[in-house]
C-alpha cells in the first residue's frame, strides 16, 4: 500500500486481489448525516445526488453513498475512465446543476418512502436524540425547504481538498489525474450528543428480537470482544437453543478514539422472553469473567488470517482513507498483526465491562430486564414550560402548555417538553399542524382544531420558535390526516381562579374560614411579622409577604415555614403572583412563592382523598396546575443556587407529577447538598418514600430512624419518625388499627426515644410547635396520655396540622378532644 498526494488530496493506493483486474476508486469526504441538524437533514445526500446527475450516464459503473460520517463517490473501470469520473465529480461540486434541485428532492423523498431505520436506527435515536449520530433515525426533514444558496454554502464548507481522501484499488493513480477541489478545512468527527441521563438503560420498541449498543475504546481488544460476542451469540442463540435465525455484531467509529458496538438477534414472539434473557446473559458474562485463553487464541488466529489475506491487503486503501479523515492512527498490516499478540483475556473483559456500563438495550414491548442494573430510558420530561394552558373538550387529562420558552404536552402526569433553545426542528404544515422535536428526541404534535384556543397556540409557536429550526413541509397525504374535531373549540381559561376580576373575591372566600378559626386557635408557629402580614396577603395584597421571604434568604428553616404559610394564604392568587414575576423575573422570592402557591392550588383541586375517589376531571386539573409549578421553582433554584427550599417544594411537585424514584432521589440529593437537616425537607422526603407513593413501609421507616439517629438533641426533625409511623399505620385500615399499631411496644418505644432526643435540649426551632403536634398525636393515639400531655400542652390553642393528626376530617376537633382526654392545658 502506497500513499501520495494529488492536488492537495491524500491518495492511498494498492494492488487488487490476485486475478482481479478491476480498477476501483473511492473519493471520500468527511461529512455525513451526523454533521447536519434535524432542520437541515438531507443536505449531504442532496449534494451527492446533484453531483451524480451532473456527471451524467457513463459506460462504466459509478455511484455515491452517504452515511453518518462520510460521503463518497465510487467508480470502477479503465484508469482513464476513473480519472475522467473523479475530475467530473470535483468540477460538478463547483457548479452544481441547481435547475435539478426540486427534481432531486422528489427523488430523495421517493427513496425515503421505502427506507426502514430498523433496530440500529432506533438505538441511535434513543442514544443520541435528534442530533449527531441520532439523525440517521429520522427522515430528511430539511429537503422541502432547502434553497440553492443552502446547497452551495454546505458544499463550500465540507467538500474541499482538505476534507477529502482518495482510495485506489488496482494500481497507482491514473496518468493525468486531477482533483480540482477548493481549499478548506479538515472537519473532525462531531462530538456525540446524548439523550440518555444514565447508562446502562433500556427501552421497548416494536422489534422482532433484541439489540444492544455500547461505547468502547477503539482498540484491538475491542475488535476481539466483537468477534467473541458474535461467535457466542450465534452458538447460544441459534445453534444450541434455536431461539434466533440472525445474530450479528457490528462496530461503527465515533469521535475521541471510540467505537459503538451493536449486537442484535432476531426471534419469534413466543421465544423473545428467553431470547432476551440469554442475549443479556452472554453480555453480562463477558463483563464478569475473562474469556478463555483458548477462545481468545481462536479469534486471534482467525483475525490474523483475515488481515494477512490478499482481500484484506486490497482493502487497505479504504481503511487508510477512513483513518486519515477520522483522525485515527494509520497502521500498516504488519503493525496490525503485531498488535494482535498484545491482547490478554483481561483486556477483553475490560471491554466487556465498558460495554455493560455504557449499554443501551432494546427489548420488545412487554419485556424488561431482570434486576436493577438497567434503568428505563426516559420517555418523558421532568419540568414543563410556563405559559398558556390549552385543554381538550374530549379528553379531560390531556393538556397543552404553550409559552415563550417552548411547549409542553401533558398526558395525565406525563410531560413532554420541547424548549425552543433545545429544539431540533419545528415541522410546519400549511393546515396549521406543528410537530416539535427536541434535541433529546422528545416529540410534541399540535393539531390546532383539537384544542381550545388551538389556533392561538399555533400562533404562539410561530411567534417564539427560532426561525432556523422551522421547516415548512407539505400537507398531510389524504390517508394520513389525523382525526379532527370539526371546528376548533373556543378557548376557555383552564383555571377559573386565574381571572383577575375574581381573584380578590376568591382570596376572601378562601381566607374567611381561616380568619374565623384564628379567633379560636392560633397558628402552629410563632412569627409575629408573618402573622401581621397574613391579613393583607389574604385580602389580595401579595406584596405584603415578599419582604418577609426576602429577609429569610440566609435562614432556610424560617424561609420554608414562611413560604408554607404564605402559599396557603395566597391560594387563588397565583395569577397575580405570575404577573409580578413576569414583571420582575429575576426575583427568586416571587418565583419561589408562585411555584409553591401553584402546588397548593393543585393539591386543593385534587382533594386529599385517595386516588380511587378522585374524578378524572379533578386529576386533569391537578396535573395542569402542578405542571405549572415546576418552571418558577426551578427558576428560583437557579437564581439562588444555595437555597434548599425550592428543592423541598420540588419534592411535592415530583410526587404529584409521578416523576419516579430516580428523579425524586436526584431532587433529594440537591436539597441535602444545600442543607442536610431542613425539617420540611425531611417531612417531604418521608412522603416520597412512603408506600402510597414511591417507597415502602420498610424504606420510609429506615429513613426516619436514620434521621433520628443523626439529629442533634433539640432538633425537631426527630418528628419525622412520627410522620413515618402515621403513614405506615394509616395503610393498615381503620382508626382503631392505627391506634393499635402506634401502641405496639416497638413502635411506641422508638417514638418515645425520638421525642426524648428532641426534648433533651432547648434549641428554639421554627417547627417546634409542629413537632409537638406530631408527637402529641401519636402518643395520644397510642394511649400514652402522660407523654401526650407533655406535647399537647404547648399546642392546645393552636390549629392542628392535618398530616400530624392522620388526615382526620376535622383535625382541630380531634385536637380539642385529645387535650380534654389527656388534660392538657396551654
Amino acid at each position: 500500500m502506497t500513499q501520495t498526494v494529488v492536488d492537495g488530496v491524500p491518495v492511498f493506493w494498492g494492488e487488487g486481489p490476485p486475478g482481479d483486474d478491476d480498477y476501483w476508486a473511492v473519493l471520500m469526504f468527511r461529512v455525513g448525516r451526523a454533521d447536519e441538524t434535524l432542520a437541515g437533514a438531507g443536505l449531504t445526500h442532496l449534494v451527492e445526488h446533484l453531483v451524480l446527475h451532473a456527471v451524467g450516464d457513463a459506460d462504466y459503473h459509478h455511484n455515491g453513498a452517504v452515511d453518518d460520517s462520510t460521503a463518497m463517490f465510487v467508480t470502477h473501470g479503465e484508469p482513464a475512465q476513473v480519472a475522467t469520473f473523479l475530475k467530473a465529480v470535483c468540477e460538478s461540486l463547483a457548479a452544481l446543476p441547481m435547475e435539478r434541485l426540486e427534481a432531486e428532492k422528489n427523488i430523495l423523498r421517493t427513496e425515503a418512502e421505502g427506507r426502514d431505520i430498523g433496530p440500529a436506527g432506533q438505538l441511535l435515536l434513543w442514544r443520541y436524540g435528534a442530533a449527531t449520530y441520532g439523525l440517521s433515525g429520522y427522515a430528511e426533514h430539511g429537503l422541502a425547504s432547502f434553497t440553492a444558496d443552502d446547497v452551495r454554502e454546505w458544499t463550500a464548507r465540507w467538500f474541499t481538498r482538505n476534507n477529502a481522501a482518495l482510495a485506489l484499488v488496482g494500481g497507482p493513480p491514473p496518468e493525468g489525474l486531477t482533483l480540482p477541489l477548493p481549499e478548506g478545512e479538515r472537519r473532525p468527527l462531531p462530538e456525540p450528543s446524548s439523550a440518555l441521563p444514565r447508562t446502562p438503560a433500556y427501552f421497548n420498541a416494536a422489534v422482532n428480537g433484541v439489540a444492544l449498543t455500547g461505547i468502547v475504546p477503539s482498540t484491538a481488544a475491542a475488535g476481539f470482544y466483537g468477534d467473541i460476542l458474535d461467535r457466542r451469540l450465534h452458538r447460544v442463540l441459534r445453534r444450541e437453543n434455536a431461539l434466533s435465525y440472525t445474530t450479528r455484531v457490528e462496530m461503527s467509529p465515533r469521535s475521541g478514539g471510540t467505537e459503538e458496538i451493536l449486537a442484535f438477534a432476531d426471534g419469534l414472539a413466543e421465544a423473545r422472553p428467553e431470547l432476551a434473557e440469554r442475549f443479556r446473559g452472554e453480555i453480562e458474562r463477558m463483563a464478569a469473567e475473562p474469556v478463555d485463553a483458548a477462545e481468545l487464541a481462536e479469534v486471534v488466529a482467525a483475525r490474523r488470517t483475515r488481515l494477512g489475506s490478499e482481500e484484506a491487503r486490497a482493502a487497505q486503501p479504504m481503511r487508510f482513507c477512513l483513518a486519515e479523515l477520522m483522525g485515527f492512527p494509520i497502521r500498516s498490516a504488519d503493525e496490525a498483526l503485531d498488535a494482535l499478540d498484545e491482547v490478554a483475556p483481561e483486556d477483553v473483559q475490560e471491554v466487556g465491562r465498558t460495554v455493560l456500563d455504557t449499554a443501551l438495550l432494546m427489548l420488545p414491548h412487554g419485556e424488561q430486564p431482570q434486576g436493577a442494573r438497567f434503568a428505563r430510558a426516559s420517555v418523558s420530561s421532568v419540568v414543563a414550560v410556563d405559559g398558556r394552558v390549552h385543554t381538550r373538550p374530549d379528553e379531560a387529562q390531556l393538556a397543552l402548555i404553550v409559552g415563550r420558552d417552548g411547549v409542553t404536552a401533558l398526558t395525565g402526569p406525563t410531560m413532554a417538553t420541547i424548549r425552543y433553545d433545545e429544539c431540533a426542528a419545528v415541522l410546519a404544515r400549511p393546515d396549521g399542524v406543528r410537530v416539535l422535536i427536541g434535541l433529546d428526541a422528545m416529540t410534541v404534535g399540535v393539531e390546532p382544531d383539537l384544542w381550545r384556543g388551538g389556533r392561538d397556540a399555533v400562533a404562539d409557536i410561530d411567534r417564539y420558535a427560532p426561525a432556523e429550526v422551522v421547516v415548512r413541509i407539505p400537507e398531510h397525504p389524504a390517508d394520513r390526516v389525523p382525526p379532527r374535531g370539526g371546528a376548533a373549540p373556543a378557548a376557555e381559561p383552564d383555571d377559573p381562579v386565574s381571572d383577575q376580576a375574581r381573584t380578590g373575591v376568591v382570596a376572601a372566600v378562601v381566607g374567611l374560614p381561616a380568619r374565623i378559626r384564628a379567633r379560636r386557635r392560633g397558628p402552629a408557629w410563632q412569627d409575629a411579622a408573618l402573622a401581621a402580614a397574613l391579613p393583607k396577603v389574604r385580602s389580595g395584597d401579595v406584596r405584603a409577604g415578599l419582604h418577609l421571604l426576602a429577609a429569610t434568604r440566609d435562614d432556610a428553616e424560617a424561609r420554608s415555614l414562611r413560604l408554607e404559610v404564605l402559599a396557603k394564604a395566597a391560594l387563588g392568587q397565583s395569577a397575580r403572583l405570575a404577573e409580578l414575576s413576569a414583571d420582575d423575573p429575576a426575583d427568586p422570592d416571587l418565583c419561589l412563592w408562585l411555584g409553591s402557591t401553584r402546588i397548593d392550588e393543585a393539591w386543593k383541586a385534587r382533594s386529599a382523598y385517595r386516588a380511587e375517589y378522585v374524578e378524572a376531571e379533578q386529576f386533569g386539573r391537578f396535573w395542569r396546575l402542578l405542571a405549572l409549578a415546576g418552571p418558577p421553582l426551578y427558576r428560583a433554584a437557579e437564581l439562588l443556587p444555595a437555597d434548599p427550599v425550592p428543592w423541598d417544594k420540588l419534592q411535592w411537585h415530583g410526587i404529584g407529577m409521578q416523576l419516579g424514584r430516580d428523579e425524586l432521589d436526584r431532587i433529594w440529593q440537591e436539597l441535602t447538598d444545600r442543607d442536610p437537616s431542613l425539617y420540611s425537607g425531611y417531612v417531604s422526603r418521608s412522603q416520597a418514600l412512603c408506600k402510597k407513593w414511591w417507597g415502602s413501609d420498610a424504606e420510609v421507616l429506615d429513613f426516619a430512624e436514620t434521621a433520628v439517629a443523626a439529629a442533634e438533641p433539640g432538633d425537631p426533625v426527630t418528628a419525622v419518625l412520627a410522620a413515618a409511623h402515621l403513614e405506615i399505620g394509616l395503610e393498615i385500615g381503620s382508626w382503631d388499627d392505627l391506634n393499635g399499631y402506634l401502641a405496639r411496644p416497638s413502635v411506641h418505644g422508638a417514638l418515645a426515644e425520638a421525642a426524648d432526643r428532641w426534648l433533651a435540649a432547648d434549641r428554639r426551632h421554627p417547627r417546634d410547635l409542629e413537632a409537638h403536634h406530631f408527637f402529641g398525636a401519636v402518643f395520644y393515639r397510642a394511649g400514652d396520655h402522660d407523654r401526650a400531655r407533655r406535647h399537647l400542652g404547648p399546642v392546645a390553642r393552636t390549629s392542628a396540622p392535618t398530616r400530624a393528626w392522620g388526615y382526620a376530617d376535622d383535625p382541630d376537633r380531634l385536637l380539642a378532644r385529645a387535650c380534654r382526654d389527656v388534660r392538657a392545658k396551654a
